[in-house]
C-alpha cells in the first residue's frame, strides 16, 4: 500500500474554484499538494489524463439498518458508496431499528461504534431521529458524543408501517422542545416535512387501494403536504434559534417556501433534494413495475423536477442526499403496501454529474451540492467535501468519455434493483481514494472496511 499518491494529469473539479488542470499530492492520507508541478518523488502515480477529479462526494442522507441488520448494511451498502465515488456519509440511527422500544442512544452508541470501525468501507457521520422526550433531553449529552444533527418526523403520526422502519411521527411540541436544546447546543434540527393530517385528507379520494396506481399513491401526498411542513418547521426553528435542514426536498413549493423564509431568517436554512426528484417524475414512476419507484415524499411533476434543477443552478439548493435504503424488490410488489423506499449511493454522482453536463450546469455546482457544502453544514469542512492541501485525500475520478447504462445487474448495494434501470449516463466511476488509499479502480473493491466514525468541527455557513 502506498503512503503517497500523485494523481496526475487530471481536471480538478473544486468547489470553490471551478475547474482547472493540475494534479494532487497526497502523503499520509492527507492532500500535501496541488498544481502543475507536483513533486513526484517517493509518490505511486495514478493517471487521470482526460478524466475528471472531484473531492470524495458526501451523502449526508443514508439509512443503513431502514430493513437489514445494521452490520449487514454497514459491510455491503458502504461498498456500494464507494464504487460510485461517495466517500462519507451521514447516517441517521433510529432507536427502533437497534431496540424493539424507544430507549437512550446512550444504550446503542458502542455497537453502533463497533460496527462501523469494523464494517464500513468509507467513512460516516451520524444523525439521530429524536423520537420521545427523554430524547430531547439528551440532546446535549449526544452533542457531547460528537452528533450534532437531530432529525424529527413531522410526518407518520399514526402511521403503523413507518414505525417497522423506525420513523416515528412527533408532535409539534416536542419539535419545539427539541430545537430549543439543538440551539443550546449549536445543532441543527433536520426536518422530514410532510403534514400527515392533509395525507390522510388526500388518501381518501382514494377509494380503492387494492386498485390503486403508483399514480394515485403519489397524488395522496401532495406538494401542499410538504409546503405547509416546509414553513411550519422553519417557524420553530426561527423562534427558538436553531438551525433548520430540510431533508429530501421534492416540490417547488417545498424549497421555495424555505427559501423565502431564511430570507428574513436569523438562522440558517438548508434545503436538501435527492437525485430521484432531480431525474425522475411521478409518470416516469407510474411506468415502473409495482411500486419500485415508491419514495416518500413521491416524485413530482416534471416542473418540480426542473425547477430543483435551477435551485442548483442559482445556489438555492444546498445539498443532495439520496435517502439511501437497501431493500430486496419483493418489498416493492405492491402498489400502495409496497415500502417507500430504494437505493441510490452508487449512482449519485453519475446522474449528478450527467445531468448537470446535460442541463448545462457547471461541474462546480455539482461539487458543492454532492460534497462541499454538506462537509460545510455538518462541521467536515475543510477535512472533507474539498481539494485542498490539509483536506483528507478523499478523491472520487470520473471518465466523463464513458457513456453507458444503469443496471442493477452491476450495482453492489444487496437490494437487486434500482429506479434507474436503463437510464444512460455519460459518465462512469474510475477510481475512489480514502484519506489517500485507492480503495476502487476499474470496476473493483481493493480495499474494504476502512472506514471510520468521524465527528463534526465548527459549522462553516454555506457562501451564498
Amino acid at each position: 500500500m502506498a503512503s503517497s499518491w500523485i494523481i496526475h494529469g487530471g481536471t480538478l473539479v473544486s468547489p470553490e474554484n471551478g475547474e482547472f488542470r493540475g494534479d494532487v499530492r497526497i502523503d499520509d492520507g492527507v492532500i500535501t499538494a496541488i498544481g502543475m508541478k507536483v513533486d513526484p518523488r517517493e509518490c505511486e502515480v495514478f493517471d487521470a489524463r482526460g478524466k475528471h477529479v472531484f473531492p470524495g462526494f458526501i451523502d449526508p442522507h443514508v439509512h443503513l439498518a431502514n430493513f437489514n441488520e445494521f452490520d449487514a448494511d454497514c459491510e455491503t451498502e458502504t461498498i456500494s458508496a464507494a464504487a460510485g465515488g461517495v466517500t462519507t456519509i451521514g447516517n441517521f440511527i433510529k432507536a427502533l431499528r437497534h431496540r424493539p422500544t424507544l430507549v437512550s442512544y446512550h444504550e446503542i452508541w458502542d455497537e453502533i461504534v463497533d460496527s462501523i470501525e469494523r464494517l464500513s468501507s468509507i467513512d460516516m457521520f451520524l444523525h439521530f431521529v429524536i423520537s420521545t422526550y427523554d430524547h430531547v433531553d439528551e440532546i446535549a449529552s449526544y452533542a457531547a458524543k460528537g452528533v450534532r444533527s437531530f432529525k424529527f418526523y413531522l410526518g407518520y403520526k399514526g402511521n403503523e408501517a413507518a414505525l417497522k422502519r423506525g420513523a416515528v411521527g412527533v408532535e409539534d411540541g416536542l419539535v419545539y422542545a427539541g430545537f430549543r436544546e439543538i440551539a443550546k447546543v449549536g445543532g441543527i434540527g433536520m426536518l422530514h416535512a410532510e403534514n400527515e393530517e392533509l395525507c390522510h385528507c388526500f388518501e381518501r379520494d382514494v377509494r380503492d387501494t387494492s386498485k390503486a396506481t403508483f399514480l394515485d399513491w403519489a397524488n395522496s401526498r401532495p406538494n401542499i403536504t410538504e409546503e405547509e411542513a416546509v414553513r411550519r418547521g422553519c417557524f420553530f426553528g426561527m423562534n427558538t434559534g436553531a438551525s433548520v435542514y430540510v431533508v429530501h426536498t421534492s416540490s417547488k413549493e417545498g424549497f421555495r417556501a424555505a427559501d423565502e423564509l431564511r430570507a428574513k431568517a436569523q438562522i440558517p436554512i438548508y434545503v436538501e433534494t435527492c437525485p430521484h426528484y432531480l431525474m425522475l417524475n411521478k409518470y416516469q414512476g407510474n411506468e415502473m413495475r409495482g411500486s419500485t419507484a415508491k419514495i416518500i415524499p413521491p416524485l413530482r411533476e416534471q416542473e418540480s423536477v426542473d425547477a430543483l434543477w435551477q435551485g442548483i443552478a442559482d445556489g438555492v439548493i444546498d445539498t443532495v442526499g439520496t435517502d439511501h435504503c437497501a431493500l430486496r424488490p419483493d418489498r416493492k410488489d405492491k402498489v400502495w403496501d409496497g415500502d417507500p423506499a430504494f437505493p441510490g449511493m452508487e449512482v449519485m454522482p453519475v446522474l449528478l454529474v450527467s445531468e448537470a453536463l446535460r442541463r448545462g450546469v457547471a461541474l462546480q455546482k455539482v461539487a458543492q451540492v454532492g460534497a462541499c457544502n454538506a462537509a460545510r453544514i455538518f462541521g467536515l469542512y475543510p477535512r472533507k467535501g474539498t481539494l485542498q492541501i490539509g483536506a483528507d485525500g478523499d478523491v472520487a475520478i470520473l471518465d466523463l468519455e464513458r457513456e453507458s447504462a444503469i443496471h442493477a445487474a452491476t450495482q453492489h448495494s444487496m437490494s437487486g434493483f434500482t429506479p434507474y434501470e436503463g437510464m444512460k449516463v455519460r459518465a462512469a466511476v474510475d477510481a475512489t481514494f480514502l484519506r489517500g488509499e485507492l480503495i476502487w479502480h476499474d470496476g473493483r473493491m481493493l480495499q474494504e472496511r476502512r472506514g471510520k466514525l468521524i465527528s463534526p468541527g465548527a459549522r462553516e455557513l454555506v457562501p451564498a
